[in-house]
């Protein structure tokens, strides 16, 4: 894409953001009890990691704090997705309903309008509260957050990380194109996202192949952690993480265009 049409996109893009702001904040006593929500479940996530963590030592050899710093990096990543990317999921409802037609009648690339067609606000709150367990549990472990080499690669491993939540969404949304129906398919991502969680090696096998080929979640959560935790076993894996994102987008960018081609409209 040439840099005049990039412009273009992110100009487009920050209308469409502010305009749904607009509407959105219209509502704001809905606004915060959705926020407030988000925070409740996150909530949750961790005090049941505070109570396992009254009966053992560690997990895996990861301590608390490291725990806390591997929950907060998969959160920042995949509400970062969620935040601006997350409308995929909604795919399945412009098929069904025929409202993919005007997407395709702009000039404008349809998987454009579909992101931009909504802000999944709901996640910006557990995008900060998850950015402050970061910043947190990485004070308490002694990571410098702010050294040259974690800045480079946190930007880069949250780009990548990023792309490879949009690539599965993409991809199992897409199935929708043939099947009329994607969101079941959809929910297995939100239930094995629950995996980013906790350390890889405590998975059998076949778990971690899933979770590094058909729903590659370790690629924005687990790797990453380790790369800041100076983990060294896993440097190997830590600097695929940075490439994985932009070559899983380009691979789901390619079945996306094949379903896109298969679409037809329901005359409605």
């Amino acid at each position: 894409m040439k840099l005049d049409n990039v412009r273009k996109y992110v100009a487009i893009y920050w209308s469409y953001f502010k305009q749904y702001w607009k509407t959105r904040l219209i509502y704001k006593t809905d606004f915060t009890v959705g926020a407030v929500a988000q925070l409740v479940n996150l909530g949750a996530s961790l005090a049941f990691l505070t109570l396992l963590f009254t009966q053992v030592d560690s997990i895996n050899g990861w301590s608390f704090n490291e725990m806390l710093f591997l929950a907060g990096i998969g959160g920042v990543i995949m509400n970062f997705h969620h935040l601006f990317l997350f409308n995929m999921f909604s795919l399945e409802d412009y098929i069904v309903d025929g409202k993919l037609d005007r997407f395709l009648l702009r000039p404008l690339s349809p998987l454009f309008q579909i992101y931009a067609d909504k802000v999944s606000d709901n996640n910006l709150s557990k995008l900060i509260a998850n950015a402050a367990l970061v910043i947190y549990s990485g004070t308490q472990i002694g990571v410098n957050l702010l050294s040259l080499p974690n800045l480079v690669y946190g930007a880069a491993a949250l780009i990548s990380g990023t792309l490879v939540f949009a690539a599965a969404y993409m991809v199992f949304a897409t199935t929708g194109f043939w099947t009329g129906r994607s969101r079941s398919a959809i929910w297995l991502i939100f239930r094995l996202s629950e995996y980013r969680r906790y350390p890889f090696g405590i998975y059998a096998l076949p778990i971690q192949v899933i979770l590094v080929t058909a729903i590659p979640i370790a690629f924005a959560s687990f790797f990453p952690a380790t790369f800041f935790l100076e983990k060294t076993s896993w440097q190997t894996w830590q600097y695929i993480s940075i490439a994985a994102g932009p070559v899983l987008y380009s691979l789901a960018l390619k079945f996306w265009t094949i379903g896109l081609g298969n679409y037809s409209s329901t005359g409605s």
